[in-house]
C-alpha cells in the first residue's frame, strides 16, 4: 500500500467507523485522556486502512453492538477493535509488522536457508503470534513432509506416473506461498515500501 492508498484508507476508516460511532455517542474509554483517545483513533485509522468500505461498516456495526463501560457508552479499546477487524477482514500478510519482522529477520533467513518459508507463513497466518521453539520444530517437520511429497511427485512424473490433483495443489500452493514470503522479504529489505 503506497502513501496515497494509505491516506485514502485512513479517510475511509474515519468516515465509516470513527465518525459514525462518535456521532452515536460513544465516548473515550474511562481512564484515557482526550489526547490519548485521539491518538488511539488515529492509530486505528492507520492500522485499519486496508479494510474495504463494506467491512468497515460491518466492523462499525459490531463495535456499536459491543460498547465498553458500565453504561455501555464507551468506545472499546483499540486492541478489541483490531481483533474484531482481523476476524472480519484479515490484513494482508505484507502489511503485518509480525510477518515483516519474522521474514525480515533471522527467522526468515533460517526459513529461506532450510526451505520452510511456506510452513512458517501458514503458522503465522493461523496463530498470529511469534513461533516458539516447539512451534518451529513442528513447522520444520511439516516442511520436511511437504518436500518429501513433492520429491516423490517429481520422481513419479519422471517415471511417467500420474500425480494426483491433491498433490498438484500442494505443490502449487507451496510454490505460491514461498513466492509470497520472498515478496515480504523484498519489501522489508527495500525499507518497507510495498
Amino acid at each position: 500500500m503506497d502513501a496515497r492508498e494509505q491516506h485514502a484508507g485512513e479517510k475511509r476508516v474515519r468516515e465509516h467507523l470513527i465518525d459514525p460511532l462518535t456521532r452515536l455517542g460513544l465516548v473515550k474509554p474511562s481512564g484515557m485522556t482526550v489526547a490519548q483517545f485521539k491518538v488511539m483513533q488515529d492509530e486505528l485509522c492507520g492500522k485499519l486502512a486496508y479494510m474495504t468500505d463494506l467491512n468497515l461498516q460491518a466492523l462499525a456495526e459490531q463495535v456499536r453492538s459491543m460498547p465498553s463501560g458500565k453504561s455501555k457508552d464507551r468506545f472499546p479499546i483499540a486492541a478489541k477493535v483490531l481483533g474484531w477487524a482481523a476476524q472480519i477482514q484479515e490484513p494482508a500478510d505484507d502489511a503485518s509488522p509480525l510477518f515483516r519482522a519474522a521474514f525480515g529477520g533471522a527467522l526468515g533467513k533460517a526459513a529461506m536457508a532450510e526451505d520452510f518459508l511456506p510452513e512458517l507463513l501458514a503458522h503465522l497466518r493461523s496463530h498470529r503470534v511469534w513461533p516458539l521453539e516447539y512451534d518451529l520444530r513442528q513447522i520444520r517437520e511439516r516442511s520436511v513432509e511437504a518436500r518429501r511429497r513433492i520429491a516423490l511427485m517429481a520422481e513419479a512424473e519422471r517415471r511417467g506416473g500420474v500425480v494426483s490433483d491433491e498433490d498438484q495443489r500442494l505443490r502449487s500452493a507451496r510454490a505460491q506461498a514461498a513466492e509470497k514470503c520472498r515478496r515480504i522479504i523484498a519489501i522489508v529489505e527495500s525499507g518497507g515500501v510495498a
